[in-house]
């Protein structure tokens, strides 16, 4: 995606998705996503390799098995497409889920990969497995962990800020994503127990320089609002997040920092186990931060 195309959207998303009873709240946010920005849905599937002995001879028979496979998913869709206006496009892959959701990433320029999150199916952890970490480091596209049902667009949207140039590419796409919501540049003081006076204004007045060089739109910056908390970064983002009703958190990844390493050493992982709504992944495109 070109970050540098203020006020473009996505052409195309990307669902992963094993169309279990579990996936439909990636399903309906990719579905409101796809019709809010006029953009192509793919979703893609992936038939896993035998994971038990008794597997392999069904998996051995791949092409009678995949076939049915695909058939079961195209009639799934059809009916819950239906009479939506939307006609998705269905992609099917074998092997690695990982690998896969990669390779299809990397067929399409400008995509954001929408998917869910759970512990239970390794397909689904991307939260808590090692597909996240390798997504969070290897996916230049933005990444969307789904965890709250779907009731309209999103509104209360909060960008976690330390400054860097992580931090600079999540609070622009976020701005270009969603134009006109309400956007809070969460910046938190980790050092501190509790506010000190001079802390805050001080880093309340780096929040502002900070926004002195992001590329926004005319009239973006007008939408966007800096606070600053103090603390642990896992309570206070989580816990801001739940009292204020944030439907979506951006994040920053620095994949130079291991697995999306952020705030003065705080690994964005551990933030994720902790927040309860949707979260949007964005890596940065640069070396090395700035921050």
């Amino acid at each position: 995606m070109n970050d540098s195309t203020l006020g473009a959207r996505p052409q195309r998303l990307l669902l992963a998705t094993d169309l279990c009873a579990r996936c439909d709240r990636p399903l309906d946010r990719a579905k409101q996503l796809a019709a809010e920005w006029q953009s192509e849905l793919v979703i893609l599937t992936v038939r896993e390799g035998p994971r038990t002995p008794e597997e392999v001879s069904s998996w051995l028979e791949r092409d009678g098995a995949t076939q049915a496979f695909e058939l079961a998913a195209r009639r799934e869709l059809d009916e819950e497409f239906q009479g939506s206006g939307l006609v998705p496009v269905l992609r099917v892959a074998e092997g690695d889920v990982t690998d896969s959701i990669l390779e299809a990433a990397g067929a399409m320029e400008d995509a954001l990969v929408v998917t869910g999150a759970s512990s239970e199916d390794s397909f689904q952890q991307l939260i808590l497995g090692s597909t996240a970490e390798r997504l969070a480091q290897d996916l230049l596209h933005p990444l969307l962990v789904v965890r709250r049902r779907a009731r309209g667009p999103y509104e209360r949207i909060l960008v976690a800020n330390d400054f860097s140039a992580a931090a600079r590419r999540a609070l622009e796409t976020a701005s270009r994503l969603f134009p006109g919501r309400r956007i809070v540049l969460f910046h938190v003081l980790e050092a501190l127990a509790e506010p000190v006076a001079g802390a805050v204004q001080d880093a309340l007045a780096a929040s502002e320089r900070f926004l002195d060089g992001c590329l926004l739109a005319p009239g973006a910056r007008e939408h966007i609002a800096t606070f600053i908390g103090h603390g642990s970064v896992t309570d206070t983002i989580p816990r801001y997040a739940l009292e204020q009703a944030t439907q979506l958190v951006v994040l920053g990844v620095h994949p130079q920092s291991g697995v999306a390493r952020m705030f003065m050493g705080s690994r964005s992982d551990d933030l994720l186990q902790h927040l309860g709504c949707d979260t949007l992944l964005l890596r940065s495109r640069e070396d090395h931060d700035d921050g």
